[in-house]
């Protein structure tokens, strides 16, 4: 294995096992969807300079002619790779936000200065810390995968602007996404002035990605922190009523769209 590659001991988890595999009526357009979705496996294992093509080909069953006849390079495969990966994370999200709506409700009493004199009903806490522990229990298996292939493209992003191009389009989907579930899931309550729900969205973002580092790294179960350190992000930078909505404007991100800070 090439130095700057550590072997990862553990077997990631398969974010894509429940993506469909295509059309198999279209041969070329499987041989390519077949392809990036084991490359996906191999990129998290093996990081995009020490995998070869022949490792690509194999984990799909193909070989390297069928490589050359859909794509002209590792890099082009890791971005289609990457942004397969990201669709899957949201989708995921999806799922799981509206199981937990479903079982919850909306996050109504996420307000800033939450205390046990706040009037904020004690249960409410206990529900609202559950529902952000089961959000990222449902991600946490595919954590590390994404992780590993976020890591790899922000390390190239910064050296060749075509990743880089590539990388701020689908960090800026997956902004867009988080943002528009925290707008529709906490209704009556807007980010504090200043704040857009993207940016909101942002912080949540990384703190799930320091919290997957941190467990991976230093082998510690993060389950408790998480809970209490999303919901603690959320009432730190959530305000309630009009003054709090006034801060934001959301333009459809649930579906692609962007949210930003009002003029």
């Amino acid at each position: 294995m090439e130095a700057g590659h550590p072997e990862v001991v553990d077997p990631v988890p398969d974010l894509l096992g429940n993506v469909p595999a295509g059309d198999e009526t279209r041969r070329k357009e499987n041989t390519r969807s077949r392809l990036v979705r084991a490359s996906v496996q191999v990129f998290a294992e093996k990081g995009l300079d020490g995998a070869t093509i022949d490792d690509l080909v194999r984990a799909a069953g193909f070989t390297r002619g069928a490589f050359y006849s859909n794509f002209s390079s590792k890099d082009e495969v890791f971005r289609a790779a990457f942004a397969l990966a990201t669709q899957q994370v949201i989708q995921i999200m999806h799922e799981r936000v509206d199981e937990a709506r479903a079982a919850h409700g909306p996050l109504g009493s996420v307000v800033p200065g939450a205390s046990s004199g706040d009037g904020v009903d004690e249960g409410a806490r206990t529900e609202e810390a559950a529902l952000m522990l089961d959000l990222f229990e449902a991600m946490r298996p595919f954590g590390r995968q994404w992780c590993l292939l976020h890591t790899e493209a922000v390390t190239h992003s910064l050296r060749s602007q075509a990743d880089r191009d590539e990388l701020v389009s689908q960090r800026r989907l997956l902004r867009s996404t988080v943002a528009g579930v925290l707008a529709s899931t906490a209704p009556g309550v807007g980010p504090r002035e200043g704040l857009g729900f993207e940016d909101l969205a942002q912080l949540l973002i990384g703190v799930f990605i320091d919290l997957i580092t941190r467990e991976q790294l230093e082998s510690e179960d993060v389950s408790a922190l998480a809970s209490t350190t999303i919901l603690g992000t959320l009432r730190a930078f959530l305000q309630p009523g009009e003054e709090g909505m006034a801060g934001a404007v959301c333009a459809g991100a649930a579906d692609g769209g962007e949210c930003r800070t009002a003029d």
